[in-house]
């Protein structure tokens, strides 16, 4: 007899809709804001969370959300097996992946086949779960009942700049957030808000979710065998690059 297969990410999707999921969702918008491109992009695909749009405040002239899990959200666009997305070659310009790589079945293989659909100098944006924090921890003490959101894959930050190094990304900004410890009580919870400023001060490399923005370089690319050995992005080496609006619009014109 066979046992079924669990979609951690359906999982993953209906947890966000309790008040720990809720906060966690706040927290990284807010980040995501920081460090997201103050830019105009065509081709704007959200892979994931179909039931909440990361895509509101991007000025964008198309925009898709990919569903790999079983759970219907309102705002999909795509129903796609992440093995071969439904994108042609060269033709997203701006890709969201929030928790798509704790979740996805094999999240180096993806991120293979995402590159194939990126156009030319095309950003991505990476959220995540990582193992140096309160909530990795947790993850440890809940490694017998791994439900979501403790079934995530909560990989290094090292292990996703290896990946995105290796297929020809440049790390344009990044930085940590949710500092709180995962405490299920949502009052409680919510009032420990003052702990994420304490964190971006204090310990930056423990917060619990990265966000990772990477734009894909185009030119003088090395050949994977001869990749020259980058050093790792660890926590503690995350940095927040926010460029003014004369700086992108200097950055738009040398594109053009």
């Amino acid at each position: 007899m066979h046992s079924k297969k669990i979609d951690y990410m359906s999982e993953f999707d209906i947890w966000l809709d309790t008040d720990m999921g809720k906060v966690l969702l706040a927290v990284e918008s807010q980040k995501i804001e920081q460090l997201l491109p103050g830019r105009y992009f065509k081709n704007v695909v959200q892979f994931g969370m179909p039931a909440y749009s990361i895509m509101d405040n991007v000025t964008a002239k198309s925009r898709s959300t990919v569903d790999f899990s079983t759970r219907r959200g309102a705002n999909v666009s795509v129903v796609s097996d992440f093995k071969s997305l439904p994108f042609g070659a060269h033709s997203v310009d701006l890709a969201i992946l929030p928790h798509s790589l704790d979740y996805v079945e094999n999240p180096h293989n993806f991120l293979r086949e995402l590159t194939q659909i990126m156009v030319p100098d095309g950003t991505v944006l990476l959220t995540g779960f990582q193992p140096f924090s309160l909530w990795g921890i947790s993850k440890v003490m809940h490694v017998l009942r791994p439900k979501s959101p403790w079934a995530g894959r909560f990989l290094t930050t090292g292990r996703v700049q290896d990946w995105l190094s290796l297929m020809g990304y440049r790390i344009q900004a990044g930085g940590m957030t949710m500092y709180r410890p995962p405490i299920a009580r949502g009052e409680v919870f919510r009032k420990l808000e003052f702990l994420e400023s304490a964190g971006d001060r204090w310990w930056p490399m423990l917060g619990a979710v990265y966000v990772i923005v990477a734009r894909l370089e185009t030119i003088g690319v090395v050949p994977v065998s001869r990749m020259p050995i980058r050093r790792a992005f660890t926590p503690s080496m995350v940095q927040v690059r926010r460029l003014s609006a004369s700086q992108r619009s200097k950055s738009d014109v040398e594109r053009k």
